[in-house]
């Protein structure tokens, strides 16, 4: 057994490498030109993880002292997010010790880099697309159109590894300004300009990392979202939480949209729904 590969030590490590080059004012390439090539076997798991196939099967069980691929995938997902720092709209956005470190295209670099594709020119979908900003339109039944985008998102091969961010136009009867751009992001660990939450949220530095990475799957003309839950007993959300068909919205958009549902725990919600 590859101690340093099942320990999942290779994406927490450059987690951690480009926290520290932010700190210090550091240029983020040279981190991410160094890990890549001593870590092909991390990111050949990344490529496996996306095939079609797997969007009906969990990934691993963990042995003693290891973790499985889906927790490695979420240290890949906080690195991820962590190079969106450099997305941020504003500079006040950013947190305080991550200050932009890289250029606009070393986020897409690195994308390409592990095999991913750009999700590219598509009218809006949560699928696809996380709401960075909404523009209110006067009309309240205008249904969302990009107006904007932030920072390019990727698939690999059928799995999202990361949505578009984008600015959308909407009326309120489908996204509501400070609510769908500003409530919770759910299975996130770091946005600028938003508060954000996923299962490591309350976790010590060692137990965070047990975390498994939220997997949402096009296959054969369906959206899976979410499918951890749809393959295991996931907790059932108790009736008088919220309806539904709020939490559906909750799982497919990853956040609040119209009314700010406040704390909830969307986590063991799936959903699978026709591609547009």
């Amino acid at each position: 057994m590859d101690k340093n590969f099942v320990s999942g030590s290779g994406w927490q490590r450059l987690f951690v490498e480009l926290q520290e080059a932010r700190e210090t004012g550091q240029d983020v390439r040279p981190v991410l030109d160094r890990w890549l090539p001593r870590h092909r076997r991390h990111v050949e798991e990344v490529q496996r993880a996306g095939h079609p196939d797997n969007h009906g099967r969990p990934l691993g069980v963990p042995e003693p002292g290891a973790y499985t691929t889906s927790q490695r995938l979420y240290a890949l997902g906080r690195v991820l997010d962590v190079l969106l720092v450099d997305r941020a709209p504003r500079a006040d956005l950013v947190p305080p010790g991550l200050a932009p470190a890289a250029r606009a295209e070393t986020f897409p670099a690195f994308c390409a880099s592990l095999g991913a594709t750009p999700i590219g020119d598509r009218p809006f979908h949560p699928f696809f697309h996380e709401v960075v900003e909404v523009v209110p339109s006067d009309d309240p039944d205008e249904e969302p159109t990009i107006l904007e985008e932030r920072w390019p998102g990727h698939l690999m091969d059928a799995m999202v590894l990361v949505r578009t961010g984008v600015v959308v136009r909407a009326g309120a009867h489908h996204l509501v300004h400070g609510v769908a751009d500003r409530s919770t992001l759910y299975w996130t660990f770091l946005r600028p300009g938003r508060p954000t939450e996923d299962l490591s949220s309350g976790w010590g530095s060692r137990s965070q990392w047990t975390t498994g990475f939220r997997r949402d799957y096009l296959v054969d003309g369906l959206l899976h979202y979410n499918v951890d839950e749809a393959l295991g007993e996931g907790r059932h959300v108790e009736p008088d939480e919220i309806d539904a068909a709020a939490m559906t919205g909750i799982v497919r958009h990853r956040c609040s949209t119209v009314v700010d549902h406040g704390d909830v725990f969307p986590y063991d919600a799936h959903h699978v729904e026709p591609a547009p």
